[in-house]
């Protein structure tokens, strides 16, 4: 389960960013896109694999067609999940989850089906990340003492490296460019690099 969940996401890190260049050009889509911090639920206490396996328990599947998420400090998602009544209900719970130090961090919104309302979907229409958090957090707590996952609420400023929060209060594009997130756009999205405060302090310290 792992190893096959780490393939998925090393295949759509390594694709999505030439698709979104392509999109970009020919219709002004996208394949890349944020992860706002008002999407912030909590910070599941277990594994990438664990949370996955957790979310299918709950009924929600795979969303495959989703556009890969990016947050403000670089760090990509590693899965997108829904939740639908039924196939062709008119609303979904979308819930992307990034994988970080203290565990994995979960973001969710509420918005049109991409089934039912494609369109409507692809413009934001009455998407509300108030209500897929809310929505989101009450599903964590009733399922809690069933799975025996714990979870919490992390501070903003725990969520991030301390200069990107702070720079975030300032401005968010230049938090951003210190990220370097856009030049990882170029030729794939990986966790390997680094952001230039890292590369200058890494320089300072040799």
């Amino acid at each position: 389960m792992e190893r096959s969940t780490d393939i998925y996401n090393s295949v759509r890190r390594r694709l999505l960013p030439g698709v979104h260049g392509v999109l970009d050009v020919l219709i002004g889509g996208y394949a890349l896109s944020d992860t706002p911090p008002e999407e912030y639920v909590g910070t599941l206490e277990c594994s990438t694999s664990e949370a996955e396996e957790l979310l299918a328990t709950l009924g929600f599947s795979r969303n495959v067609v989703a556009s890969l998420k990016v947050r403000v400090d670089g760090n990509v998602s590693d899965g997108s999940w829904v939740y639908r009544e039924s196939l062709f209900a008119d609303y979904q719970l979308h819930v992307t989850i990034h994988r970080a130090e203290s565990g994995i961090q979960t973001y969710a919104h509420w918005e049109y089906s991409s089934i039912r309302h494609p369109y409507r979907h692809y413009l934001a229409r009455e998407y509300s990340a108030e209500t897929g958090v809310r929505m989101m957090r009450s599903v964590l707590e009733r399922s809690e003492n069933r799975s025996g996952i714990s979870w919490n609420i992390t501070a903003s400023y725990r969520r991030y490296t301390w200069y990107i929060s702070l720079l975030r209060t300032v401005s968010e594009p230049l938090a951003r460019r210190v990220a370097d997130v856009s030049d990882r756009f170029k030729g794939g999205l990986t966790e390997g690099k680094s952001g230039l405060f890292q590369r200058i302090s890494a320089t300072l310290r040799r």
